[in-house]
């Protein structure tokens, strides 16, 4: 399962829609590159070796919201105590100068709106929070597989016989995440562990559906190419 936090504070995206952010050179360089540069960009990459571990799961709605919640704690919560200490610092020098001269109605109006402000942060991190765990309800019962590689890791979606014989259905290309390239981390708590890629997207991974020697390898091989970036929540 797959949450995309890429636009607008949140953009969700499960197993029918991927969003995929591509960084586009200037067209100069793309001129100046050689034809082996460009065949290599466009081979698909293949996870070098045998699976570590591999395993089917789904996600349960309370564990996508308990994963959010840890999210946002960890990366909007932060933004938004600034954001509150700013506007209340603001709201009480305004507050000082109406007191001090009732008959000033602007610094009434000013320090009513930076309390709107604090107001609105935070209504807007928990309305983000109702509307997707809403949204997500519908796909609670999708299957997932997650592999661990060397090199990487993969997942993607398992579809049923009934949905592949759809007249409408599309294959989902399966994600994998190479260690390498990209800014990774990971958050794991006595339930789940929580993978956060780019600070964009989250994947859930439930302890319920992993037994505790697929467990240890999982915390072993994140903990070594991770190191500070991996997280345990105890």
């Amino acid at each position: 399962m797959e949450i995309d936090i890429s636009q607008n504070g949140i953009y969700f995206t499960e197993s029918e829609t991927k969003t995929e952010k591509y960084y586009k050179r200037d067209i100069l360089d793309k001129d100046e590159e050689t034809e082996d540069e460009k065949v290599s960009e466009e081979k698909e990459f293949e996870p070098s070796g045998e699976p570590l571990i591999s395993f089917d799961y789904d996600i349960k709605n309370s564990e996508e919201e308990e994963a959010f919640t840890v999210f946002q704690k960890k990366y909007v919560y932060k933004r938004n105590y600034i954001i509150t200490a700013l506007f209340a610092v603001v709201a009480v020098m305004f507050l000082i100068s109406a007191v001090r001269d009732p008959s000033g109605y602007l610094n009434w109006v000013l320090c009513f709106i930076s309390l709107v402000m604090i107001f609105t942060t935070w209504f807007n991190t928990f309305r983000v929070k109702k509307y997707l765990m809403k949204a997500l309800v519908a796909l609670e019962d999708d299957k997932y597989r997650f592999t661990l590689y060397d090199d990487c890791f993969k997942i993607e979606t398992i579809f049923t016989e009934e949905e592949k014989a759809a007249e409408d259905f599309v294959p989902v290309k399966p994600r994998i995440v190479r260690f390498e390239d990209i800014s990774l981390n990971i958050i794991e708590n006595p339930r789940m562990f929580i993978i956060i890629l780019r600070k964009e997207t989250i994947y859930v991974l439930s302890k319920r559906v992993i037994s505790e020697k697929e467990q240890g390898i999982l915390r072993n091989k994140l903990k070594d190419v991770l190191g500070e970036d991996y997280e345990e929540n105890n």
